[in-house]
């Protein structure tokens, strides 16, 4: 039987059929940074590609857990984890970076789809310092980082690929960081999830909105992307409360014909919408405080933490 999910999350992919990535050229290993777990898949061969239908490249799923009831000591020890994580992949994929664009994807205006925007708040950029006050630049030890929040298609006309290539032939970062919201196939996976890759990003696809991938052949420029899921669709939803799919602890089987009848209903009656968490705006900017001051530990190695939120928030 066809399994069905729908997800940008490759863990839940894995999840839905292991025995796909038991295959040669896949990898699979599980760890523990800090109070983080970690869930860490590499596809290193087309073969490999093609069985478990996700990109080559290294996938990483860190468990943060609900950060929005963190006190302030779990979330920055949270902070650092992230940070580490996130060195471990540039050093993987890039040893040697000297420069950084990120680019925050998404639509400011709508909560759930805002996590890319709100992140670039929270990033130190210094390039603009770097160019124009070399000294001064020196003296404060930064890293080499620019950031750009490109919109969406529909309030700019133009693909968020087409503007970050453009920058990336202005500016040529070393390293181009894409961060988005993405969809996932379970309710407990909402923002408690951040999935780091280094295959790229498609942006939409969760919500069936695919656009052109982001990606080092696209761009030409290597590209890590973050994200956290933020949605779930009602007829994942629907169909799991009508027991939809059995689970074990090594198996999930999925009713496919019963998924597709509670689809075609909704979407006939315009009722499969996406879910998203009811504190959101909270729990967003607290997911993009995560990574934006993740990404600034992460690169500007020598700030302590107290010296980057000044910085961060000036």
């Amino acid at each position: 039987m066809k399994k069905f999910i729908r997800t940008d999350l490759a863990a839940e992919v894995r999840e839905s059929d292991p025995e796909k990535f038991n295959t040669e050229g896949s990898k699979h290993f599980e760890y523990e940074n800090k109070s983080i777990k970690v869930s860490e898949t590499h596809i290193e061969s087309d073969e490999a590609a093609e069985t478990t239908g996700q990109a080559r490249g290294i996938y990483i799923t860190a468990d943060i857990g609900r950060i929005w009831l963190d006190g302030s000591e779990i979330f920055k020890e949270k902070v650092y984890a992230l940070a580490d994580i996130l060195r471990r992949l540039t050093d993987t994929t890039l040893p040697q970076v000297s420069s950084l664009l990120v680019a925050g994807l998404g639509n400011r205006s709508i909560t759930a789809d805002s996590i890319g925007p709100k992140c670039i708040e929270n990033i130190i950029v210094t390039r603009h310092i770097k160019n124009e006050q070399p000294l001064i630049y020196e003296n404060l030890g930064l890293f080499d980082i620019s950031a750009i929040s490109p919109g969406v298609l529909g309030q700019t006309g133009i693909e968020s690929a087409d503007i970050l290539k453009s920058i990336v032939n202005q500016i040529s970062p070393d390293l181009l960081i894409v961060i988005d919201a993405l969809a996932s196939r379970k309710l407990e996976r909402l923002v408690t999830t951040v999935q780091l890759s280094t295959a790229g990003i498609s942006p939409g696809s969760g919500v069936g909105n695919r656009r052109y991938a982001l990606n080092e052949e696209t761009l030409g420029c290597p590209v890590i992307a973050i994200g956290i899921p933020t949605v779930v669709d009602v007829a994942t939803l629907a169909f799991d409360a009508v027991s939809g799919y059995t689970s074990s602890e090594n198996e999930v089987v999925f009713d496919e014909e019963k998924y597709e009848s509670i689809k075609e209903h909704l979407c006939a009656n315009d009722l499969n919408f996406f879910v998203s968490p009811k504190e959101s705006d909270t729990i967003m900017k607290k997911a993009a405080e995560l990574i934006g001051y993740s990404v600034n530990l992460c690169f500007n190695k020598d700030l302590e933490y107290e010296e980057m939120l000044s910085l961060a928030n000036a």
